[in-house]
């Protein structure tokens, strides 16, 4: 109630500060209408969630932090409103022929405590990604960054180990943003420092299991932005409570729309729905437990579940049954008659399972979380459809905490998943296939390793004839379906709710709706 109370004030503040500009460029603009005099300013309310765990810019620790970095960091490039790359510290790059060069030149920016973003802020960076006791989300793709040169302050020189197609992608990454070479020097191993970015809003407060503040950062490069004054991130980890915010007028945005909720948000007349597809839901395997160590298990796995079932259960009908491998159409990789190579086939699985040796079914513990309904409705639909070819389906609901925790150990038969690619080159999928000495990985089946596949995302990775790569993805998910270490069960809708003061805010289509937040640099409230 003190939340409630406190934001209730704070935007009865701004609303007379917005008023009285209003009158004051009113009678500036002497009467010209079709001014907006309340497109700068203003404070916007954000509901999140969750609260992140940590603020580290090379971590990616989950939605909502990446929701909140994204308004206080900024890379080289990033990814913006449009899904495509957009140059941010860096004004311009060039890469050599042999593609083991990239040459940033920076622009005129600052951070957040007022110093200039130079080479050297760069390079440390990139090397506090890199270095061997790094705990960053992206070490071993960055990893193939050989040296760095800084031959003035404002030119990078970045020369790799090998040819790495996707670099520069992994470079637009939130996680690899640019901080202050001083800032690396007396905070970087704290995981609880305060950030300091050049982004166009600066940390302000964390009231923690409430909200975080940034403020409106004078200094920033684009000119013009933000138009927000501040921006108050609210965390309500109950979905009904996030929803009620919003229509309530609590909050002005907030995240993960529940799909039982997305049809009266679009029915508010005061409230709006943001929506993209390209986030997928899915099962992923624990391969040391033994019948899912077959492919033909997995595989009939993927025959068994009725799609439409997941669909109505945990997403009131909103999203596309996915019967191949989730490569959104227009992504490289993407073939229509592939798309589905599996269907629902109650026989067709029956007779797989058969073939591995289990005519009569056996019993298996499902990971999935008790905090997040669609996660857990997503399991109680995979239990029932599976339960009509003898498997006997044993629930594991943690909290999301627990889930993942229990995720990273392996501790799991299989697991309920829903995600999404990070980066908008296909090399997305060596975070979900690649095998090797990490073998137990967030969005990587456990234990699960083809050399054929690691063999192919090697390939793609050095190719640097367009062509030449698609033809090796099309090799890929071929083995990739055969192998079935996934069984991808649907496209979901992916929705923001927003108030309809709220303009300039985007859903980022595909698999880069998790980097939204980036356009907060765009909003205006009126």
């Amino acid at each position: 109630m003190e939340t409630t109370n406190r934001q209730a004030e704070t935007r009865k503040g701004n609303s007379m500060k917005r008023t009285v500009l209003g009158l004051i460029f009113a009678l500036a603009s002497s009467g010209t209408a079709n001014h907006s005099y309340a497109a700068d300013g203003g404070t916007l309310y954000f509901g999140l969630s969750g609260e992140p765990s940590t603020l580290d810019s090379t971590i990616n620790a989950g939605t909502p932090a990446r929701t909140i970095r994204l308004a206080i960091h900024r890379g080289l490039v990033n990814y913006g409103p449009d899904g495509k790359l957009s140059q941010e510290l860096a004004q311009s790059y060039d890469v050599s022929p042999d593609a083991l060069t990239y040459t940033f030149k920076l622009r005129d920016a600052k951070f957040h405590d007022g110093s200039p973003v130079t080479a050297q802020d760069v390079k440390a960076s990139i090397e506090r990604i890199t270095a061997a006791d790094s705990k960053a989300t992206y070490r071993n793709e960055l990893g193939v960054i050989k040296s760095i040169e800084t031959p003035d302050a404002k030119t990078v020189k970045v020369t790799l180990s090998k040819p790495f197609v996707p670099l520069i992608h992994y470079l637009a990454l939130p996680e690899s943003a640019i901080v202050p070479a001083a800032w690396i020097k007396d905070h970087g191993k704290d995981p609880n420092a305060t950030p300091i970015g050049a982004g166009p809003f600066k940390f302000s407060a964390w009231e923690r299991g409430r909200e975080l503040t940034v403020e409106k950062f004078d200094g920033y490069y684009k000119k013009g932005k933000p138009h927000l004054e501040d921006v108050h991130y609210v965390f309500y980890a109950d979905e009904n409570t996030r929803v009620n915010a919003l229509k309530s007028s609590d909050v002005d945005i907030i995240d993960y729309v529940p799909w039982k909720d997305a049809s009266s948000i679009e029915a508010d007349s005061n409230l709006k729905l943001a929506s993209t597809s390209g986030p997928f839901m899915m099962l992923q395997f624990n391969t040391k437990f033994e019948p899912f160590s077959k492919p033909e298990v997995r595989q009939a796995v993927s025959y068994a579940i009725d799609r439409a079932a997941v669909i109505n259960t945990a997403f009131n009908g909103r999203g596309a049954p996915l019967f191949g491998v989730a490569i959104p159409e227009g992504y490289m990789g993407y073939s229509k008659e592939k798309a589905d190579f599996f269907k629902h086939d109650v026989s067709k699985a029956k007779e797989l399972l058969a073939k591995a040796g289990y005519p009569n079914g056996f019993e298996a513990r499902l990971l999935s979380t008790a905090q997040y309904g669609f996660h857990n409705n997503t399991a109680v639909a995979v239990q029932a459809e599976l339960a009509k070819i003898g498997i006997k389906v044993k629930l594991d609901l943690p909290d999301w905490s627990g889930r993942i925790a229990k995720n990273n150990a392996g501790d799991y038969d299989f697991l309920v998943a829903g995600t999404a690619g990070d980066i908008a080159d296909p090399d997305w999928l060596s975070n979900f296939f690649y095998g090797g000495q990490q073998l137990v990985r967030l969005n990587n089946s456990a234990y699960f390793n083809d050399q054929i596949i690691n063999d192919l995302l090697d390939k793609g990775r050095v190719t640097l004839d367009a062509a030449e790569r698609e033809k090796i993805y099309g090799q890929f998910v071929d083995r990739a379906l055969e192998q079935s270490p996934f069984v991808y069960l649907m496209w979901r809708d992916q929705s923001f709710g927003l108030n309809k003061k709220v303009k300039g805010f985007t859903n980022i289509p595909g698999f880069l709706t998790f980097q939204s937040g980036f356009t907060v640099e765009n909003v205006e409230v009126e």
